[in-house]
């Protein structure tokens, strides 16, 4: 990779060089840099420039249609033909697969010319070309593809929303910011765009596939390095939220599953911990991880092998100061609770006890790995509508979510009191 740079930089240096041989750069306020080489395309009227650009593109010759497009601009800004000659040098950079450059002359016509009748064209257009980039086309430099970039697509998505945040496209666009940061596997970052989703656009199409994708996120973030029970917990709430929300909804079936296999994965590492307490002789963190055991699936084999090792273990919990606690899992972080006010009854269905004001332990649980794995969910929403196809015949469909990952299950990194 290494060898690779100084090969790369010289071939960017000759492109440089050979492109300012042949250029003549102008610098205008507003509009950057432009080649202005070559003898000025002009007409006599606004009118007589825009037919000439019109008659030049239709001839193939595009490269001149362009000069006489921007000619018209630089000419007679603020005429009646402009708004159309800024689109149409979009769309000449487009058909030619500049697409940032292209999405940038876009946003000149939307900011420069808002009511103009090439608005919506020219905001289709720019999601059509965000879309590609989701999809994964390439930023470039110097016209050398450089890789894919999702944060210029999310950048891209953020400007459309920015110019119309309640036009057709914007649920979308809102919706697509996920993905792209899910692409980049910024789960956090990935939620907060889905649940600006709801927040934005709570009656739009797109906004039970953002409930589901917030559930489908997590559950994806608790498969990401160390196994995370709080993400996993995270994930749960969501799909239940999901299926409260759209119980008809066509990934109804697959959010129950989803609940399910990650209450296995909860209850399996739950007793991973536990008996990881177990050899390092820390009985009350033991005796607190066979109650959750139980809580989480009370009809699964780990829980009747929880059951009977609570069972030996109560004995020695109840000769320890503090005893069962006051809930009787052996949690003492309960204590505080009844100082402050009477505690609600434990039921079977209520959250795990707060752990986070004991204290830790001496040694950290070891990185317990399940052989498990999630398949791969067939319903992770592929929701873009179709962006359609560039007039170079380029086409994009938003990817789906990738399959997920297999499991590894380490303790749960709540702290627990020593004995």
């Amino acid at each position: 990779m290494l060898r690779l740079r100084p090969l790369l930089c010289s071939i960017l240096a000759l492109v440089l060089a050979t492109s300012l041989a042949r250029a003549t750069l102008t610098w205008r306020p507003g509009e950057g840099w432009s080649d202005d080489s070559g003898s000025e395309i002009s007409a006599s009227s606004s009118r007589d420039q825009l037919e000439l650009a019109h008659k030049l593109e239709a001839q193939g010759e595009r490269d001149s249609a362009l000069k006489a497009y921007k000619g018209l601009l630089r000419r007679w800004p603020l005429s009646f033909f402009a708004p159309e000659a800024q689109y149409r040098v979009g769309k000449i950079l487009e058909d030619e697969g500049d697409f940032y450059t292209a999405f940038q002359a876009f946003q000149k016509m939307v900011t420069k010319y808002p009511s103009s009748e090439y608005f919506e064209q020219a905001l289709n257009e720019q999601y059509r070309i965000a879309n590609l980039y989701l999809a994964g086309e390439p930023q470039r430099i110097w016209k050398i593809p450089v890789g894919p970039s999702m944060d210029r697509t999310v950048e891209m998505y953020e400007r459309i929303i920015k110019n119309a945040p309640y036009g057709d496209s914007a649920p979308q666009c809102q919706f697509n910011i996920g993905l792209a940061r899910e692409h980049q596997r910024r789960f956090n970052d990935a939620v907060d765009a889905y649940q600006k989703v709801l927040d934005n656009y709570p009656a739009s199409s797109v906004a039970s596939n953002a409930q589901y994708q917030i559930g489908y996120a997590w559950m994806r973030s608790s498969l990401t390095g160390d196994y995370d029970m709080g993400a996993a917990r995270k994930a749960i709430d969501a799909f239940q939220d999901y299926l409260v929300r759209y119980p008809s909804s066509d990934k109804a079936v697959q959010a129950q599953e989803n609940i399910q296999k990650l209450g296995q994965k909860q209850t399996q590492g739950a007793f991973d911990v536990a008996k990881f307490y177990e050899t390092q002789h820390e009985t009350r963190a033991a005796f607190i991880y066979y109650n959750e055991v139980v809580r989480e699936d009370p009809n699964s084999a780990q829980a009747q092998i929880a059951k009977k090792r609570i069972q030996e273990l109560r004995p020695v919990v109840e000769a320890l100061p503090g005893g069962l606690g006051p809930d009787g899992s052996g949690n003492l972080a309960a204590v505080q609770k009844v100082a402050s006010g009477p505690a609600a009854p434990a039921s079977p269905d209520s959250a795990p006890p707060d752990e986070s004001n004991s204290p830790a332990t001496n040694s950290a649980p070891p990185d317990a790995t399940t052989t498990g794995a999630l398949p791969a969910d067939p319903n992770a929403p592929v929701t873009s509508s179709s962006p359609g196809a560039t007039a170079a015949g380029a086409t994009a469909a938003t990817p789906a979510t990738p399959a997920d990952a297999p499991v590894a299950a380490p303790p749960d990194k709540t702290p627990l009191p020593q004995q």
